[in-house]
């Protein structure tokens, strides 16, 4: 059967159960979504690689439409969800050019696929060389819980870190470090459990995935995984153990409150063939009430042990490094990071945001500030503006590209959004 019939049976029996359920007064389902709309403007230096290969400025239109189905019948539960993801504008062609490394720190870069799931849910709608979209599911599972444990098959996401920008325990489809939108994390093929301790609770999950090229499943592309957490009077003790691709992986979290303040700190350890590489996410936030207004801040290190600390590697980076941006794990290619955040309650339907990424190796960074009107119960407003800081060479300022005069580096960028959730 090809993907694309796979992804019409699919959505078929998805959109069977959305009629279904809406005619049902006592089946016990939920059923929404959202639409969301985006348009960015995005201007280039003149060695930027966009400037020299594109539109300056580039403009586009990006569409996110989401349908849900969730249900429960005693002790089971189902979820369907079916999204139809598009972008058309200047900047599509670029996209493609900047599908490698280098291009670093971007959200939405590209739209997802499924070479490497289990399944192949998604199917292309249109492709040009202004526009690209495809229609996909991004929850397809079946599960069974009791109040000691529970089991889920199928399509779903697993969040397991303590990181609020970073995120070294959730090496299953993270949210990138400047990612806008964090509604939902890009779902995965796995089976997953979880049982209730006494003073905590124990997870595991098995991801199998296809080799891209053979199209075959194979126990060095897939995951297994299993996460301790316990409680310790004030603290919570995360342990983890995975057999990630070909590497294991060991890490230990811990939370705690601190005078108000949360803090956190996950650390983890790769085997490599190799060395084993370490990696670091600490950081501490707090709520408080400044002239009058809710605000919240944060501020977070992060050190990655598969990063650079040399620019000149940026264009070349270490394959471990390479292996992990191209398998969407990783986004950046520096080592030490430290990320900054602000938000305050300017009315209470109208919130300000700030967000710094500071690359501590060369000093360059991405400034992010946006504003959120929620206009309508169920409309979102947002406007955003994101800046890049740094010099040619820096990760920010522009990676050379290789075998031009051009630098791959983010455009400054202005954009609207707009939600509308049912």
């Amino acid at each position: 059967m090809k993907p694309s019939q796979v992804v019409c049976l699919a959505l078929t029996v998805g959109l069977s159960l959305f009629g279904s359920m809406s005619v049902s007064v006592a089946a016990p389902w939920e059923t929404g979504g959202h639409a969301k709309y985006q348009f960015t403007r995005a201007d280039y230096g003149a060695r930027d690689a966009g400037a020299l290969f594109g539109d300056d400025p580039a403009l586009d239109h990006g569409l996110d439409l989401r349908l849900k189905a969730e249900g429960r019948e005693g002790r089971w539960d189902a979820s369907v969800h079916y999204e139809v993801l598009a972008i058309a504008g200047d900047s599509v062609a670029l996209r493609r050019l900047a599908d490698l490394p280098g291009l670093v720190a971007r959200d939405g870069a590209g739209l997802p696929d499924d070479a490497r799931r289990l399944f192949d849910l998604t199917d292309e709608i249109s492709e040009g060389g202004r526009r690209a979209a495809v229609h996909r599911l991004d929850r397809l599972s079946l599960g069974h819980g009791t109040p000691e444990r529970v089991w889920r098959f199928g399509r779903q996401a697993i969040s397991w870190g303590n990181g609020l920008v970073f995120h070294p325990f959730d090496f299953v489809n993270p949210f990138s470090p400047i990612a806008i939108d964090k509604d939902y994390k890009t779902g995965d093929d796995m089976a997953y459990a979880q049982w209730v301790l006494a003073r905590g609770d124990a997870q595991a999950m098995l991801v199998p995935r296809r080799e891209p090229e053979s199209g075959s499943v194979r126990s060095d592309q897939s995951s297994a995984a299993g996460k301790l957490r316990m409680r310790a009077g004030p603290n919570e003790l995360d342990l983890l153990v995975a057999r990630h691709y070909d590497d294991g992986l060991g890490g230990i979290g811990l939370v705690r409150s601190i005078g108000g303040a949360v803090w956190r700190a996950d650390a983890t350890v790769t085997d490599t063939a190799d060395d084993p590489v370490y990696a670091l996410v600490t950081n501490i936030d707090y709520s408080w009430t400044w002239f009058g207004r809710n605000t919240y801040g944060y501020a977070e290190y992060y050190r990655n042990g598969f990063g650079e600390t040399d620019r000149a590697r940026y264009a070349r980076p270490d394959p471990e490094l390479l292996a992990r941006i191209e398998r969407g794990e990783l986004f950046t290619l520096g080592r030490d990071y430290l990320a900054l955040g602000l938000r305050v309650e300017l009315t209470p339907l109208f919130n300000l945001y700030n967000n710094v990424v500071w690359n501590l190796n060369d000093g360059s960074g991405l400034w992010q500030v946006r504003g959120l009107y929620d206009w309508r119960q169920d409309v979102q407003l947002q406007v955003g503006l994101d800046v890049p800081a740094g010099e040619p060479g820096d990760e920010f300022g522009g990676i050379p590209l290789s075998g031009t005069d051009a630098l791959l580096s983010p455009a400054r960028s202005l954009y609207l959004r707009a939600a509308y959730y049912f």
